[in-house]
């Protein structure tokens, strides 16, 4: 004994008590304890072979209420066990002693007893202060997945926790046994995010002075949080990134432990499991959270998790698909390629903007799209938002369609909504019948090849879609586009075509075409720039049974260099001092890649209409409403003003003649002839004649130019330009 706590001798039990609280203690308050313990049905904290209960006790005059862990019997060898180094009872009133004094959250301890036959253990309980309302890691993980899915959120619990494990181990104790369901949180008090973090189930723990690598690991081997994230949970407890040595151990230890656990059932044939009171833990493939500051669904899973959850079936119907589709379909690129630039295409309509209805002002973003004239908009709606939001962004549109905006809305799922499809199908419900006579179309689904969106075949997006195909009954002029695949990965795009379900077909095939991992839009991905991709999806537009032969790409955009975690390329967590992603562009190479993008998209002749994602974001788009000062305009703002306001309503004619890598593209505007011109990562001089031209630059500066680069420039030609 550490000379702080009492022996206590009652009838047939031994035990140790805190003196403060001998007195709650007898031969009448322990002689019934077993039965106490079984039959308080309504304070049970855990059932199973060891069971806790909330029981009181009285001494003094007074009522305490307290934990009272009942350990369940045990073999011979592990009787004999702890007949020498003491019983599990007795271990985790020694751990909880030195963890209090340590200043280390655990409920303050009490007493432990126990009843021996000779060197058969009978009974054998711990007794620590009753905490009331606490709530275990494992629950408030599930009850934030289900209820605030939002990474900031859940980044905040994991430093919190991961600081607690850290402090429980520079104390020198190794608990050796931390599931989530032994780290349990207080409800916090006023002004705190969260409660105090207290660890139980301490009798498997030890005291260990300075603990070494591995010992720190074995802690880390059983907690259970999505692959991603649980490598954030390391760095939090590392303030940094975790010793190699360290990230090793752990990957051992864990494979080791689901391992073990894989073969409870063989262990112990005839044991049940019994559930405790607290939420279900959702399989891993159901997890889905929200990052806000960069307007998408997190990357939760590492890839050996995904290999692991995810079908495996659903590239049998991919291959099918595409062994079916793919010659007819090649064909038809090729025929297209050769048409790319032939045909006159008119600009009026077809660049739109995407609006963020759920986190931003929307006056102060309405003020900037008025700086852009009335483009087409796109407005999202998500199922995770809740009514509430539906309703607020449904009144937002109603103020854009006054202001003669054409409109298109994007659905986007979350796991949800196929775990409870009465949801999703309420969300449809409303967001679809409010807004039917105002919308030139709804985009079904969100990038639905990337299971971190929810959805992990074909199939699963099918049923996604069912509910529309009754709608459309309903509202016959919907105009419904898809299949809403994303990247270049367009064998995913054929097969979701194949399993649209009967009764819906897409007025476009609509996409999220992004090519920032190329960096300028005509640098190639194998023999495929941005005008090979497009006419490639062209193709599969055409060839189709499902759509239309037109294509709308609805999604795309550059990440910002400076952004931090707001970029969608460094999201969710990033180290102080990390290096970003080289994907990340500077401002202006933004503003460059983009009028080049819809230049060569929508000229093309592939391409129907292009929205820009987004208006406002410090990640990713054309104004920052965290600049210094407040909201501020970047330059590819002013660019695409710039452009719209010469070429919004043009017509294009022709792709000049020019060497490789240098693009003109020859426009008929109410003013004249103008010629868009630039090169690609390089220098090169004008080719044409352009005597009498005045030359623009990107940002409407008039200039004398002589060498393309790759900032867009514009030729104006009074008249007709002169071969």
């Amino acid at each position: 004994m550490s000379g702080g706590e009492k022996r206590i001798s009652c009838g047939p039990f031994i035990g140790v008590a805190m003196p403060e609280f001998t007195a709650y203690f007898d031969e009448k308050s322990l002689g019934n304890l077993e039965e106490r313990v079984r039959l308080a049905e309504d304070e049970v904290l855990s059932k199973g072979r060891h069971c806790v209960a909330v029981l009181a006790f009285e001494g003094g005059g007074k009522v305490l209420r307290m934990a009272v862990k009942a350990f369940g019997k045990q073999g011979p060898i592990k009787d004999r066990y702890d007949f020498r180094r003491g019983s599990k009872a007795a271990r985790s009133f020694r751990a909880a002693e030195f963890l209090s004094q340590a200043g280390v959250g655990t409920p303050p301890p009490i007493a432990y007893f126990e009843r021996w036959d000779g060197g058969s253990l009978k009974e054998s309980y711990y007794l620590s202060c009753y905490v009331e309302g606490l709530l275990s890691f494992k629950d408030e993980l599930v009850r934030l997945y289900k209820e605030e899915a939002y990474t900031e959120r859940l980044l905040s619990l994991l430093r919190h926790v991961a600081g607690a494990v850290r402090s429980m181990h520079e104390a020198g104790f190794c608990h050796r046994d931390l599931g989530n369901q032994n780290i349990e949180l207080e409800r916090p008090k006023k002004g705190e995010e969260w409660g105090q973090v207290h660890f139980i189930d301490l009798n498997r723990g030890r005291v260990k002075g300075e603990l070494s690598l591995k010992e720190r690991a074995k802690d880390f081997s059983r907690v259970r949080v999505p692959g991603v994230f649980f490598d954030i949970f390391m760095k939090f407890y590392w303030g940094g990134e975790p010793p190699r040595e360290f990230c090793k151990e752990v990957e051992h230890l864990r494979r080791r432990f689901e391992r073990w656990e894989a073969t409870r059932k063989w262990r112990h044939p005839f044991r049940k499991s019994q559930r405790g009171p607290g939420l279900r833990p959702l399989p891993l493939k159901d997890i889905w959270v929200w990052d806000r500051k960069t307007a998408q669904a997190s990357v939760m899973l590492s890839r050996a998790e995904r290999q692991k959850v995810h079908s495996k079936a659903k590239y049998l119907g991919v291959a099918k698909s595409v062994l079916g589709s793919g010659w007819p379909v090649y064909r038809k690129y090729c025929e297209l390629m050769g048409q790319a630039f032939s045909k006159r295409v008119e600009l009026k309509g077809r660049i739109g903007m995407s609006l963020e209805m759920a986190d931003l002002e929307f006056p102060r973003q309405l003020d900037f799209l008025n700086e852009l004239g009335k483009i087409p908009v796109l407005i999202r709606f998500c199922h995770h938002e809740g009514r509430e939001q539906w309703e607020r962004s449904l009144a937002d549109l109603e103020k854009i369609y006054s202001k003669g905006h054409a409109i298109r809305v994007a659905i986007l799922q979350d796991r949800r909504a196929l775990l409870e499809p009465a949801s999703w199908k309420s969300f449809l419900e409303c967001v679809l019948s409010h807004c039917v006579d105002k919308v030139e179309g709804v985009e079904i689904c969100h990038a639905v090849n990337r299971s971190k969106w929810g959805i992990d075949t074909p199939e699963e997006q099918a049923r996604l879609l069912e509910p529309v195909v009754e709608l459309l009954k309903r509202f016959p002029d919907l105009k419904v586009t898809g299949p809403a695949c994303i990247d270049f990965e367009y064998h995913f795009v054929i097969s979701a075509l194949d399993k649209t379900p009967e009764g819906l077909h897409y007025d476009a095939l609509s996409h999220h075409l992004y090519v920032d991992r190329r960096g300028a839009p005509e640098n190639k991905q194998g023999r495929f720039s941005l005008v090979e991709k497009c006419a490639l999806l062209r193709a599969i537009a055409s060839h189709s049974t499902r759509c239309e032969e037109r294509v709308i790409i609805s999604e795309v955009n550059w990440p910002v260099k400076g952004s931090g975690i707001y970029s969608p390329v460094d999201a969710t967590f990033m180290l102080s001092g990390q290096q970003e992603s080289a994907l990340n562009v500077s401002e202006e190479d933004y503003g460059f890649f983009m009028l080049r993008y819809f230049a060569l998209a929508l000229c093309s002749g592939f391409v129907e209409q292009v929205y820009w994602w987004r208006l406002v974001a410090h990640g990713f788009g054309l104004v920052d409403e965290r600049a210094e000062g407040g909201w501020r305009a970047r330059r590819g703002f002013t660019m695409l003003r710039y452009f719209l306001e010469i070429l919004g309503e043009a017509t294009f004619r022709e792709k000049l003649e020019t060497e490789a890598n240098v693009y003109a593209l020859c426009f008929e505007t109410a003013q004249g002839e103008v010629v868009m011109a630039w090169c690609n990562g390089g220098k090169a001089k004008v080719t044409w004649p352009a005597e009498g031209a005045r030359c623009y630059d990107a940002y409407g500066e008039e200039c004398s130019l002589e060498e393309l680069t790759d900032a867009p420039s514009y030729f104006f030609f009074p008249g007709s330009r002169k071969s």
